[in-house]
């Protein structure tokens, strides 16, 4: 059994290295634990979009679609039945009481659409279409980033093509989202929590601790715990 000197020595060379990563998993569980995370993910600032009843209406769609398509969902959007059709890497509106396509939608229909499904206070302050999205909005695809006033500092990402809020950010998120890649140490931006770096570090963060453990109980069994 190693001695006292000789835990003392292994508990604080390993914890001189992982000692700050051992912080960063402390402080950002902390902040994880408290917020829900229906909070972070700005739910509360959404509303519910209303049921409505499709199944009886007339729609139409053309043949060349119909086609093309590998799924279709009838679905109100600003008051108006639409279809939205998906195919092989792409997806649109169209009138289901006409066949006209309606997409991509332009910023009057975006900002009606943001607006419909805000539930915070505060007024949109900015509408704006960004071809590449940054990472928090978690698509390659272009976006409208609609931002409002207020204390969450909420931005809502909106497709066009599908006329519908993608994600909502705000700035509980976006501490979130940075403890969130220091607590994984994610370093490549991709999310991944089985890394090597992440699974040295678990290693040593054990040890640390099972040297922390071995040094109490050698310090119980001579009597020397609290001195």
């Amino acid at each position: 059994m190693l001695n006292v000197r000789t835990l003392s020595r292994s508990h604080k060379l390993v914890g001189l290295v992982i000692g700050l990563q051992l912080l960063f998993w402390t402080s950002s569980g902390l902040f994880f634990t408290l917020f829900p995370i229906e909070q972070i993910r700005g739910e509360h600032l959404r509303r519910e979009p209303a049921s409505v009843d499709l199944t009886s209406l007339s729609t139409v769609a053309s043949p060349e679609v119909e086609l093309a398509a590998k799924s279709a969902e009838l679905k109100q959007v600003l008051d108006r039945p639409v279809w939205l059709v998906k195919g092989e890497g792409w997806s649109a509106l169209y009138n289901a009481e006409t066949g006209e396509q309606l997409s991509p939608l332009g910023e009057a229909a975006v900002r009606q659409i943001a607006f419909s499904e805000w539930a915070g206070d505060g007024d949109i302050v900015s509408v704006e279409r960004v071809a590449s999205p940054p990472r928090e909005a978690f698509s390659t695809k272009p976006l409208w980033r609609v931002r409002f006033e207020g204390a969450d500092n909420a931005t809502f990402w909106i497709d066009a093509d599908e006329a519908r809020v993608t994600a909502v950010r705000t700035t509980k998120w976006r501490v979130f989202d940075v403890l969130w890649r220091f607590h994984i140490m994610d370093v490549t931006g991709d999310d991944r929590f089985d890394s090597w770096w992440l699974k040295i570090a678990a290693f040593l963060g054990l040890t640390s601790v099972m040297l922390g453990i071995g040094l109490l109980i050698q310090r119980a069994l001579k009597g020397r715990l609290l001195k």
